[in-house]
Parts: C-alpha cells; sequence; structure tokens
C-alpha cells in the first residue's frame, strides 16, 4: 500500500483516522492498540507473509530490553552491555541474511568457482530501517537513557506505519512519551495540518520525482545496454535521477511527517534542502538526517573514541591523530552507509565515494583549523560570499556524480554514463528520442525549486512542523519567504497542489526509491 496511491488515500487513511478519532476520545489506551492493529494491516498488505518477522523482531527486543534495562536498575551494567551485545548481534543477523546473503553466496561462487544457492530469500519490506530502529533502543536501554516501557507502546513505538517502511528511523525518547502525552488526543488543527504537509510531499512525488524518472530511467537502461553516451546525455542523466531522488524521498518524508501529524505525533526531521549544504559533512546532515544521526551515535563516535584513546597511548602527533580519530572512522562510517544501502557493488563503491568525500572535507577543516591558529585569526570566521558558492558549487557537483554510481544497474553501466559526462565526444546514441530542451528546462526549473524557494517545514514553520524543528529553523534559509496559514490563500494553494499530487497519481503509483533499501 503506497502513501501515493488511492487505496490509501481514500481508503486505509479515511477508515484509520475515522476509527482512531472515534476511540481516542474515549480511551486512548485503546486508541494505541487500535493504532498498532492498523499499522500490522499497513505493512501486512504488502506480504502478509513477513507479519510474523516483523511482530517477532517486536517481541524479541521488547523482552531483551526490558531485561537490559533491569539489569542497568539493579546495578548490574555489564549484564546489561552483554545483553545489549547479543541483541544487537541478533538483529544484524536477521538483517544480513535478508538483505546481504544472495550477494555474498553469489560473490563467493564468483571467487571459488562454487556454485552454492540460497533460494526464496525476499527482502521484507522496511527491515532496514525498523532494525536500526530497534538497535537504537537497545543501546540506549544499556546506556540508561530508557528506563521503562510497556509492551503496546513500545510496539506503537516499533510499527507506527508513517515510519514503518522508510523512516525517518525515530529514536524511542522522541515518539514514545507522545503516545502518552495529552496531545495524543489531537484536534482537528492537528488534522489540518497533517493534511497540508501531506498534500506537498505527495505533490513532490507524483508531479516532479515521478516526472524525472521518466527521464532518468530510460537514461539509465540504456546504460545498462552499453548505448554509448555522451557529454549531454552523461550530465542528463545524473542530473535527471538526483532531481528524483532528491524529490522522492524529500516527498516521502513530508508525506511521513504529515501522516503522524494527523495522528497528533511530531516526527523528527528526515530531510532539510540538502542541496542548499555548503559542504558535504553538512549535505550528510540535513540528507537523510535520521540515518546520519544513528551512523554517528551508534558507529562513528564509539569507533572515534576508540580510536583516540589508542593514538593518546600511541603519542601521535596532529596529522597522525587527525587520521586515526576522524579519518578512519569517518571512512568507516560511511562506507558502512553505502553498504546499508543495498547489497551490491555499486552501493559499496557509493559508500566508499562519500567516505572519501567526507574525509576530504574534514582534512580541510582541519587544515583551515591549524591555519587560523598559526594566523591568529578568530575560530569562529565566516568564509565570504564567493567562497560559500565555490563550495555550495563543488557540494553539488559530487552529489550529482556519486548518485551515477547509487543509482546504476551495475558498476559497468556507471561507467558508461561517468565516460560520457566527462568525455567530448561527438557520439551521443543515449540522447536520441530524448526532447532535450523540455528536459533541459524540466531540471533547471526542479534546480531553481530546490535552491530558492522554502521547504516544507518552513513553509509550515508556524506549527511546530516537526518534533526536533527548534534545531533547525534558523539552517537553510530560503531566497523566497512564504508561510502557510489557514485563510482563503493557504486553503487554495493547499488544494490546488493536493489536486495536482492526485491527478498525477493517473500516470501510474511508483513506488518509492527508498523502499528499495
Amino acid at each position: 500500500m503506497l502513501f501515493n496511491s488511492y487505496v490509501f488515500i481514500f481508503g486505509f487513511l479515511p477508515v484509520c483516522l475515522i476509527g482512531f478519532y472515534a476511540v481516542v476520545r474515549v480511551n486512548r489506551a485503546w486508541a494505541r492498540i487500535f493504532l498498532t492493529f492498523a499499522s500490522f494491516v499497513f505493512y501486512g498488505w504488502w506480504n502478509v507473509q513477513y507479519v510474523p518477522l516483523l511482530a517477532g523482531s517486536i517481541v524479541f527486543n521488547y523482552l531483551v530490553g526490558r531485561q537490559i534495562q533491569g539489569a542497568i536498575a539493579d546495578g548490574h551494567p555489564r549484564s546489561g552491555k552483554l545483553l545489549r551485545t547479543l541483541g544487537v548481534f541478533a538483529n544484524i543477523g536477521l538483517l544480513g541474511y535478508f538483505k546481504y546473503s544472495n550477494f555474498l553466496i553469489d560473490n563467493s561462487n564468483m571467487v571459488f568457482g562454487t556454485d552454492f544457492v540460497l533460494s526464496h530469500v525476499v527482502l521484507p519490506l522496511g527491515i532496514s530501517f525498523f532494525t536500526f530502529q530497534k538497535i537504537a533502543y537497545l543501546v540506549d536501554s544499556a546506556r540508561g537513557q530508557i528506563k521503562r516501557s510497556d509492551f503496546v507502546g513500545f510496539s506503537l513505538f516499533a510499527v507506527f506505519f508513517p515510519q514503518l517502511i522508510s523512516g525517518p528511523i525515530v529514536r524511542y525518547d522522541e515518539v514514545y512519551p507522545q503516545f502518552y502525552a495529552r496531545r495524543f488526543v489531537p484536534t482537528e488543527m492537528h488534522l489540518l495540518i497533517g493534511a497540508v504537509i501531506f498534500a506537498v510531499g505527495l505533490f513532490k512525488k507524483t508531479v516532479i520525482a515521478d516526472t524525472a524518472g521518466t527521464i532518468a530511467t530510460p537514461l539509465y537502461e540504456a546504460a545498462a545496454r552499453g548505448t554509448e553516451f555522451g557529454l549531454l546525455s552523461g550530465w542528463i542523466a545524473a542530473a535527471s535521477y538526483t532531481v528524483q531522488v532528491y524529490f522522492d524521498f524529500s516527498g516521502y518524508s513530508d508525506m511521513a511527517i504529515g501522516l503522524a501529524r494527523m495522528f497528533g505525533v511530531l516526527l523528527p526531521l528526515n530531510f532539510h534542502s540538502p542541496l542548499r549544504a555548503p559542504s558535504i559533512i553538512d549535505y550528510w546532515r540535513r540528507w537523510h538526517m535520521t540515518l546520519t544521526r544513528f551512523m554517528l551515535s551508534y558507529v562513528y563516535n564509539p569507533l572515534s573514541l576508540y580510536f583516540t584513546r589508542h593514538g593518546m597511548q600511541w603519542g601521535l602527533d596532529r596529522w597522525p591523530m587527525f587520521f586515526v580519530s576522524v579519518a578512519v572512522p569517518a571512512f568507516l562510517t560511511f562506507l558502512t552507509v553505502g553498504i546499508w544501502h543495498g547489497a551490491g557493488w555499486t552501493f559499496v563503491l557509493y559508500g566508499v565515494i562519500h567516505a572519501t568525500y567526507v574525509c576530504g572535507n574534514e582534512a580541510w577543516r582541519e587544515f583551515q583549523k591549524q591555519r587560523r591558529k598559526r594566523r591568529k585569526l578568530p575560530s569562529n570566521g565566516r568564509a565570504g560570499a564567493v567562497t560559500l558558492g565555490l563550495y555550495h558549487a563543488l557540494t553539488v557537483l559530487c552529489v550529482v556524480t556519486s548518485n551515477v554510481m547509487f543509482r546504476a544497474n551495475d558498476v559497468s553501466s556507471a561507467g558508461v554514463i561517468y565516460r560520457g559526462m566527462f568525455s567530448v565526444q561527438g557520439v551521443d546514441a543515449a540522447i536520441r528520442g530524448v526532447e532535450v530542451p523540455i528536459v533541459l528546462f524540466f531540471i533547471i526549473l526542479s534546480a531553481a525549486l530546490i535552491a530558492f524557494m522554502p521547504n516544507t517545514q518552513q513553509i509550515m514553520s508556524r506549527y511546530r512542523p516537526a518534533v526536533n524543528w527548534r534545531q533547525w529553523h534558523d539552517v537553510a534559509p530560503s531566497v523566497v519567504s512564504w508561510k502557510w496559514r489557514p485563510d482563503l490563500l493557504g486553503v487554495i494553494v493547499a488544494g490546488g497542489v493536493l489536486f495536482m499530487g492526485l491527478m498525477f497519481i493517473q500516470r501510474g503509483e511508483a513506488a518509492f526509491l527508498y523502499f528499495n533499501f
């Protein structure tokens, strides 16, 4: 059941909202049970076969989490850490089996000349997201940040349908308390705000992202066939897919936040104008924000702390210490980010590319920091407008280039497009049949929307669009500033955006790109 489908918008969602609003005013405990059950129905719509897997994961992690919390409360941190380690490895093992077993076996067969076959391993929808969510729950319990939980509340936290399939990867302390707060009896204003946010996300997905997909998909299919690319077709392929994945994921993130708001729940931001970032580090702070937050909290920080301790013991100097305490953890973290996205060499190389970007960015920051120290310049000095413009252009170039590897069917297909992007050859077979002026106009218009227009949370900033909005409300200000109000103009704009989003569904219900991960 896609968010951008008529069966969801005119079937499941109205029934779920009517049932929830009827029950929550009578008994909030029943409302939590109702919403948990509805979320299981939503997940089972895709493939009921994997509902027991999701339910088993919830029961297992709840029981392990309670044991960890009890051990920490009783003053037995070593037992809690042991249980945490066992629980984390069990979750990683489950994810590894479903997501990476075929990839590992295929490569093992290729290296060793064997013919092992592991059949019937199909990736359950959303497993990458709900597995990381439960790992964070276990680790936070071992850290003493989660004291207690009840089964129904934990189940709703784990299965809440707006964020179940493609995030955001929510933390327990962000949403669990909301299920027991007074706001969990939502008002008509919550419903209206959520509907507007949802409408904007639907427009991004069906009108912009799916249109970009009609440009990008034939080009990447042509690359897979070995069609020769030139300069123009190579950059159109790279730029059109960047537009597609940008508005696809941005649209999904908006729709998830809007749906949750309809039920009186605020989710964290997962997308905040990343292509307006002046560095690749800042880009990752604003692209798939909850994944980056997870990786920093549970991968990068522990690795950096571990290597820093050893670096101090070894008496390392400035740059060797930087390499050990920053570069190595950053490289391993973003390599993990690439592998998390999928089982394939394109994702491994995508991780390597961004790991290299981030390490280079960190080295530049360290160089600038040491330079300011030597010249006794203020540590909070800001770059000029021209320098920031160059940084921004370089960041966009790096992202657009790396997205070719992210999207390509295989490494050789990516190589076909890269050769076209960085060549001046005359033959450009991939561009045949493409309405180049229309395509370029669409890409330029999309780039202008990204660069100059306010994002969804900025449009809805009067109404606290996300649980962590206060941390981000001053970041990435837009050139054009407009804030939605529930007046005549606001209703007309929201209605028009929703109408356009619904009309473009008729072209076909395209799945969100991150459903693949």
